[in-house]
């Protein structure tokens, strides 16, 4: 008797357990699915684009930057005459 008894003990804790990790879960659903509704109000306020738009700008810088040292490359030392360099 003292094992059953033991054994119903070990079953009861291990219920209270199983539940507390359904209420988890159960908790870390909502948490996703607001998430979720956060980032697609983002997406549809355009700040995601913005990210975009950020890194397109950071390559236009690069490629002004690249074509100013071009243009200077071209233009002799006495500014009278232009060289092309073939790239």
């Amino acid at each position: 008797m003292i094992k059953n008894s033991n054994n119903q003990g070990e079953i009861l804790d291990t219920e209270n357990v199983l539940g507390k990790y359904k209420e988890n879960i159960e908790l870390i659903q909502q948490s996703l699915k607001q998430l979720e509704l956060d980032i697609t109000e983002l997406q549809s306020e355009g700040l995601v684009e913005i990210e975009k738009l950020a890194i397109e700008l950071s390559k236009l810088q690069k490629l002004s930057t690249s074509i100013e040292f071009k243009a200077k490359l071209l233009i002799c030392d006495n500014g009278e005459t232009i060289e092309t360099i073939k790239t």
